[in-house]
């Protein structure tokens, strides 16, 4: 269906799309999730990034590679627009698997970072980041407070890799 594609940001959206869009593409991601207990869980997949609904807003899509006994891939979306009286931006993840839906409000912090919260998982307060966002790279974090975000627990860590981007120079 192209016609959910967008060439790129609406011009209501200004250098408010600046961060966001520079998302846009397709990335090659190495997941990591940090469990309480201290085990770690590698898994690899995509994440997709594109400007739909005539460039107002940015759909996500989240694959997550089969491992271990699973069979099948995990897939899941987001959907960021920017709401246009409080500027904020607000974001639906969407968990099909398991019939779940998440609200996140936040945006952008710096030319480098992008950070939304929310407290629909029913454990405190969630916060999803984008972080060092470079033309090649960038990092996500999936963070969780249980003490009204005096304090975060890091729960995963998603290195994400422009996919054919050209190796960064060392």
């Amino acid at each position: 269906m192209t016609e959910l594609d967008a060439t790129g940001p609406h011009p209501s959206l200004g250098d408010q799309a600046e961060v966001v869009g520079r998302l846009v593409g397709t990335w090659d991601v190495e997941y990591t999730h940090f469990a309480k207990d201290g085990e770690t869980t590698h898994r690899t997949g995509e994440f997709i990034v594109g400007w739909v609904m005539d460039g107002r807003a940015i759909q996500i899509l989240w694959i997550v590679d089969p491992s271990g006994t699973r069979k099948d891939r995990e897939v899941y979306t987001n959907l960021h627009w920017l709401d246009p009286k409080s500027r904020a931006w607000r974001s639906a993840f969407v968990d099909p698997e398991h019939g779940s839906v998440a609200r996140f409000t936040g945006g952008p912090v710096g030319h480098d970072r992008f950070v939304l919260e929310t407290e629909d998982f029913g454990s405190g307060q969630s916060r999803w980041s984008a972080n060092d966002i470079r033309p090649d790279s960038f990092v996500w974090r999936d963070e969780a407070s249980s003490d009204g975000g005096k304090t975060w627990r890091l729960q995963a860590e998603y290195q994400m890799k422009r996919r054919g981007a050209a190796p960064a120079a060392q």
